[in-house]
C-alpha cells in the first residue's frame, strides 16, 4: 500500500517520468540532424507524450506531432487503485489536457475514449482500433466436443460467475452434453478455479495454461464458443481487448460478457461475430448458450461475420499512413 502511494503521488504520470528530460535532450538533436518532420508518441506509459509535448514546444510548426493513446489516461480502470491524493489527480488532469491541446492529432483505440477526449480538445481525434492479421490456418475443423474457450489471462476481478451459474442450470436440466468443456488458455487465478469448483463444474474444466501464440490461434479455431470477459464496471466500457480481433480472424462465435454500453459490444454486433450480454442478463445468456449448442450439433460452427476488412491491420495501417 505504501509503495502504491509513492507510485501514485510522486511518479506522475507514471514510473517512466524520469526518462522525459534525457529523452528530450537526445531527441532534440536527433530530430534536427535527421530532419524529422513527424513524430508519434504512443502510450501508456504517458510519459512518452510528455516527451512529445516538449519536442513540439521546442520545434513548433517545424514538426507534426501525433499522440497515440493505446489506453485512456485519467479514466483508465486502475487509476483509482494508485491511492492518489487530490493534488496528484489534479496534476494528471492538467497534463492530460495539455498534451491533448498541444498535439496536432490524437489517435485513440475506442469510441468512448474518442468522445471523452473531444471534450478536452479542439484538435482532431482519430479512431484507429487494434486489428487482426491473416495468421490463422485455413480449414481447421472444430473440436468434436462442445468447447467454451477463453484465450488469455482470466484473473479474479473478471471471474464470470453468471456463466458458471447458467452452465450448472443447463447441465442439471440435461440440455448440455455430459462432456462439454470449459477450456481456459493462459493465466487463470485460483479464485476462478475455486469458483468453477463451487459450481460443481470441475470435471468440465480444461486448464491449458500458457501456450505458444500459434497454438493459441489453433485453439481459437477449434473452439465452439470464444469467451470475451470484461470487468463489470463503467470504467471498463472503453476497453477493447486485443484478443477480440484475433477472435474475429478465427471465425468462431464470440460470446462477450461485460458492462453496459461497452465499446466491444458494438464491434461484436456490427460484425455479426457473436453475441454480448451484461452481468444482469442471465436468462438471455442461457438462451444464447442453448442456441450455440444447437448450432454446434448440426455442424454450424462458423460465425457469420460481415464487414471484417475494416479491422484488418492493412486497412488500419492505411488509415494511419493517411494521418501521417
Amino acid at each position: 500500500r505504501f509503495l502504491l502511494y509513492i507510485r501514485g503521488n510522486l511518479f506522475i504520470p507514471d514510473a517512466r517520468v524520469l526518462w522525459v528530460k534525457p529523452s528530450f535532450k537526445f531527441l532534440k538533436k536527433y530530430v534536427e540532424s535527421e530532419k524529422i518532420e513527424t513524430i508519434i508518441t504512443s502510450g501508456p506509459p504517458h510519459s512518452l507524450h510528455l516527451i512529445g509535448q516538449r519536442l513540439k514546444g521546442y520545434f513548433g510548426q517545424d514538426i507534426k506531432w501525433i499522440a497515440d493513446f493505446r489506453d485512456p489516461w485519467t479514466t483508465i480502470s486502475y487509476h483509482d487503485k494508485l491511492r492518489m491524493g487530490k493534488r496528484a489527480l489534479v496534476r494528471h488532469k492538467k497534463m492530460e489536457k495539455a498534451v491533448l491541446t498541444a498535439a496536432d492529432s490524437i489517435v485513440v483505440t475506442s469510441p468512448s475514449t474518442k468522445t471523452d477526449f473531444e471534450k478536452l480538445t479542439t484538435h482532431p481525434v482519430h479512431l484507429i482500433t487494434n486489428g487482426y492479421d491473416d495468421e490463422h490456418e485455413q480449414n481447421i475443423a472444430p473440436s468434436e466436443t462442445f468447447t467454451i474457450a477463453h484465450i488469455g489471462s482470466l484473473l479474479t476481478d473478471r471471474n464470470p460467475e453468471i456463466l458458471w451459474k447458467v452452465l450448472v442450470e443447463l447441465k442439471n436440466e440435461g440440455k448440455l452434453p455430459d462432456n462439454f468443456k470449459i477450456q481456459l488458455v493462459g493465466k487463470v487465478s485460483e479464485a476462478v478455479v475455486q469458483s468453477i469448483d463451487r459450481y460443481n463444474l470441475s470435471q468440465h474444466l480444461d486448464l491449458v495454461g500458457y501456450v505458444a501464440h500459434q497454438e493459441a490461434l489453433l485453439l481459437q479455431q477449434k473452439a465452439s464458443i470464444l469467451l470475451l470477459i470484461e470487468i463489470n464496471s463503467a470504467v471498463t466500457k472503453a476497453i477493447i481487448p486485443g484478443k477480440i480481433f484475433e477472435y474475429l480472424g478465427a471465425g468462431r462465435p464470440i460470446l462477450g460478457i461485460g458492462p453496459e454500453n461497452a465499446d466491444v459490444a458494438q464491434i461484436i454486433i456490427q460484425t455479426n461475430a457473436g453475441t454480448y450480454v451484461t452481468y444482469n442478463e442471465q436468462e438471455k445468456l442461457k438462451k444464447l448458450l442453448l442456441s450455440n449448442y444447437e448450432d454446434f450439433k448440426v455442424g454450424h460452427s462458423m460465425s457469420k461475420t460481415v464487414d471484417l476488412s475494416q479491422y484488418h491491420r492493412k486497412q488500419l495501417t492505411a488509415e494511419l499512413v493517411k494521418l501521417v
